[in-house]
């Protein structure tokens, strides 16, 4: 009787122990997912930053304004556009320098200007570009002015930066794999006496191997499920010392994130187990001790 607890004991530790260990690695691809999602919405905000500014000629006609701007809206790659009309520049001037530029020229030098923001999927320089001359020749416009070099430099930095986050994601994919399934190796390597003897009793391997993954596909969900918890308790806690920490992991984003790792759990769980059962199934009793 003392045996046959001691067993059980045994086997419910392994599958504690290889449920937390599969909570843990899942809670690390977690955070590498939920990064990523942080790295694409901070990119995608820098991205959607960037864009030009139409300078209409001094003296414009609010039809030609209206026109233009009319005009910019309609395009695709338009996610925002702002008219600074002359005296919100002389305003943006005195709150920046703290001059008024009509105490030294006598003149309000600040013309009309259309400022438009662009989508981040139309924000390399030179789409940029090809957007900028579409109304450059317009006789309303006196100039088009952006930040060629900025853009550059930002999307090669935002290129950068995105390929080293993905290879990352995808070692700690493979390292992920590997280390749960060497636990769920362990989990069915701890019942291989127990497989034997039921092959020698008759059972058929469908039948063995049912329960094996059963169990660790249970196993599988709940450290999905410990997982996205632990994450979801974590953001909270940090998204209380940073409120901005919402905005770059919204909720939205999240939600995906806990689904994945649940599945994956189940998943890879499944997998290693079957493939683990079926090594037990085939080899002779003597190579069990190996």
């Amino acid at each position: 009787m003392m045996k046959k607890k001691r067993k059980g004991f045994h086997i419910i530790n392994a599958r504690v122990t290889a449920t937390v260990s599969v909570s843990l690695v899942l809670i690390i691809l977690g955070i590498v997912c939920l990064m990523a999602i942080a790295a694409n919405n901070v990119t995608r905000g820098i991205k959607e930053n960037l864009g030009f500014n139409i300078i209409f000629v001094e003296e414009v006609s609010d039809a030609d304004v209206n026109y233009i701007t009319e005009f910019v809206k309609r395009q695709p790659y338009a996610k925002s556009t702002e008219l600074i009309t002359p005296q919100q520049g002389r305003e943006r001037w005195m709150e920046e320098t703290g001059e008024d530029v009509m105490d030294v020229l006598g003149v309000n030098p600040f013309a009309a200007e259309l400022a438009v923001k662009v989508n981040a999927s139309h924000s390399t320089t030179a789409q940029l570009k090809a957007y900028a001359d579409a109304v450059r020749h317009h006789p309303a416009v006196e100039d088009v002015t952006m930040h060629a070099e900025m853009a550059d430099s930002i999307n090669e930095n935002l290129n950068s930066i995105t390929l080293v986050l993905a290879i990352v994601g995808c070692a700690l994919l493979f390292i992920s794999f590997m280390l749960i399934n060497n636990t769920i190796r362990l989990t069915v390597y701890s019942r291989r006496f127990i497989i034997h003897t039921m092959k020698l009793v008759g059972a058929t391997d469908s039948f063995i191997r049912r329960p094996l993954i059963t169990a660790n596909i249970i196993n599988g969900i709940i450290a999905g499920v410990a997982a996205s918890g632990v994450l979801a308790l974590l953001l909270y806690y940090i998204t209380g010392f940073d409120a901005s920490i919402s905005k770059f992991i919204p909720v939205d984003n999240q939600l995906p994130v806990y689904g994945g790792l649940i599945v994956a759990g189940v998943v890879i769980c499944g997998v290693t187990s079957l493939i683990a059962a079926n090594r037990y199934l085939r080899i002779d009793y003597d190579d069990m001790f190996d």
